[in-house]
């Protein structure tokens, strides 16, 4: 009876054992494809911060004319019978495109690169407002610069223009609106990160407004306050606009290094390197400009930056 017992009981053991052993060598075998996946990962950030700093200091030494532009090629204009591609063909020129869903679109002269177009007292501003769902609920703004002559006094006007048919039009956001907007933000504070939010979307609405001095100081304080806050490369980025609208070109190009150096990873890198280029060219610096714009299609290519900067060393 007892032999019986314990033939069953070993026989019962036997099995169970083999099971266990085996989850055993499966958990070994899962912990060490996972340290293996750590380790990848690791690997693949470390490269990717090389990367980056490789990139950063290509563009920085651009930027200092401290090292040679390498070769670029720059595909002839498209002669009058020819039927454009792609959009950028057309009058607009799309520069960039914000994560909060911000584009700058050059139009006419602006778009062929003169400079002198944006000393023109005609030059003026003209900005789209859409609505997005993202994460901040924010609201995402097209600007479009563009230069024409026009008779004196100059004005500026902020139109909304609906992204498919560009005809509806609503009433511009003013400047008193803006400061509206910052007195109720500082009486109904809101979480930390609304109030940040809030805090761009008023100094963005003082630049499409044309309060320009009004919106370095805010863009500025923003910085000051929110350093580390996604937006702080674009706030970076629009107060190099405010500066470069006001024709103030050295402080516009002190600021788009600025983003340069102090956000190497940020998506305006390529649009504050385009404006960089414009920037010396504004003052004169043509050669520095080229390099500069000739950066611009090499380390980025196929995007919209490089597509304007490409079309601007077309021009002679």
């Amino acid at each position: 009876m007892w032999s019986c017992w314990l033939s069953l009981v070993v026989g019962c053991a036997s099995p169970l054992t083999a099971v266990r052993e085996d989850n055993k060598r499966l958990t070994q075998t899962v912990t060490g494809l996972r340290a293996d996946r750590r380790a990848q990962d690791r690997k693949v950030r470390d490269l990717q911060r090389q990367l980056d700093s490789l990139r950063a200091q290509i563009v920085t030494s651009v930027v200092d004319g401290s090292m040679p532009s390498l070769p670029v090629e720059v595909a002839a204009p498209l002669s009058s019978g020819t039927t454009p591609s792609s959009p950028l063909a057309h009058g607009a020129r799309v520069v960039g495109i914000a994560d909060d869903g911000t584009e700058i679109v050059y139009e006419g002269d602006a778009a062929a690169g003169k400079v002198g177009t944006l000393e023109d007292e005609g030059s003026r501003y003209e900005v789209s407002n859409e609505v997005s769902n993202d994460s901040f609920n924010r609201a995402s703004s097209r600007v479009t610069v563009s230069s024409r002559r026009a008779p004196p006094p100059a004005t500026t006007r902020v139109a909304s223009v609906d992204r498919l048919e560009g005809t509806h039009r609503v009433p511009a956001v003013s400047a008193r609106t803006a400061r509206t907007h910052a007195r109720a933000r500082d009486v109904a504070p809101v979480e930390r990160s609304d109030e940040a939010a809030n805090a761009y979307r008023v100094a963005v609405d003082l630049v499409k407004a044309g309060s320009l001095a009004e919106a370095v100081t805010a863009l500025q304080g923003f910085l000051a306050k929110y350093p580390r806050h996604d937006f702080a490369d674009n706030a970076q980025y629009w107060l190099g606009e405010a500066f470069y609208a006001q024709h103030e070109y050295p402080r516009a190009l002190a600021e788009f290094r600025g983003v340069i150096e102090t956000y190497p990873r940020g998506n305006k890198v390529p649009d504050a390197l385009l404006k960089v280029g414009y920037c010396y060219q504004a003052l004169g610096q043509a050669d520095k400009s080229r390099a500069v714009l000739e950066q611009v299609v090499n380390l980025y290519p196929k995007t919209p930056p490089a597509a304007i900067a490409a079309k601007r060393l077309e021009t002679p």
